[in-house]
């Protein structure tokens, strides 16, 4: 190794070796208040910083059930900024949820508004996440509306949204529009949220797991109370129409809860087009036949 010693270094590494390590200011955190967002004035900041403060405070109406305040900001956001696309799908849903979380009852100027939205919200729709979010907005947003008219169209929604994706979450909806379903219907909707229930129990773990026993359990008992008020054979003729569809459980909800994966919800392949929707509600009533019942 003696050979090492006949080389020299360079003027380069020389000068590395000399050369200071640079000084940096000392690290401090950036820290707000709780509800900095309230007060925070909004002069001399960014565009971005002020549609941010702007969400922030819509959030915060959300949360603490100022419904109207919250759709103004929306509104003023939705009117004097330049949206894309996801901006405008985010802002429409957004006011939608303002007036289905209203308690009391919707204007008629208030109903038209809140169906030429959602008519806005399904031009925009490009994949299955997007789909999936504006049928449950729909759904929630019908099961409200008074008028019983809008029956067949909460039908239809719920119907193509669980074909797409048969989960749960998405199942349970069912019981936002209760007036629209006889005992009978409901008893074999919470017979058949019950089996996918069970399975997504089955695939579960802590307190996730406990938390949907603790739904199985009340919906066990609000079926009991269904059951008390119908004949033996409409009874019979449910159980035979559910475990005539085994495969509704072991197929689509396994695909749809389990086996689901995030980057899924932008697949335009999984999107159910207009020209579709006919054929695909009518194939979720036909295996479901005691939907049809009344």
């Amino acid at each position: 190794m003696d050979f090492l010693n006949d080389f020299e270094t360079s003027d380069d590494e020389d000068q590395t070796k000399t050369q200071k390590t640079p000084i940096y200011p000392p690290f401090s955190t950036n820290l707000h208040d709780k509800f900095w967002f309230r007060d925070v004035s909004k002069e001399n900041q960014t565009a971005t910083a002020v549609n941010e403060i702007d969400l922030f405070r819509v959030a915060d109406y959300f949360y603490t059930g100022d419904f109207e305040a919250a759709e103004n900001r929306l509104k003023e956001l939705r009117e004097n900024t330049k949206n894309n696309r996801t901006h405008e799908v985010m802002l429409i849903d957004s006011l939608l949820q303002c007036s289905i979380g209203k308690k009391e009852k919707l204007s008629s100027s208030e109903i038209s508004s809140c169906l030429r939205l959602l008519t806005d919200y399904e031009s925009l729709l490009v994949d299955f996440g997007d789909q999936v979010q504006f049928l449950r907005t729909k759904a929630l947003l019908l099961a409200k509306l008074p008028d019983d008219t809008r029956r067949e169209n909460f039908r239809n929604t719920m119907a193509l949204l669980c074909q797409l994706c048969g989960s749960f979450e998405n199942w349970q909806l069912f019981e936002n529009g209760a007036k629209y379903f006889s005992d009978l219907e409901m008893y074999g909707l919470k017979l058949k949220t019950k089996k996918v229930l069970h399975y997504e129990i089955e695939h579960s773990r802590g307190f996730v797991k406990e938390k949907l026993q603790k739904k199985l359990k009340r919906i066990e008992d609000e079926t009991k109370v269904i059951e008390k008020k119908l004949q033996r054979n409409d009874i019979d003729l449910i159980l035979s129409s559910l475990n005539s569809h085994k495969d509704t459980v072991n197929s689509s909800e396994s695909a749809t809860s389990s086996q689901f994966r995030a980057h899924d919800s932008r697949s335009k392949n999984k999107l159910i087009p207009s020209s579709d929707q006919p054929a695909v509600i009518s194939d979720f009533f036909h295996r479901f036949p005691f939907l049809s019942s009344s």
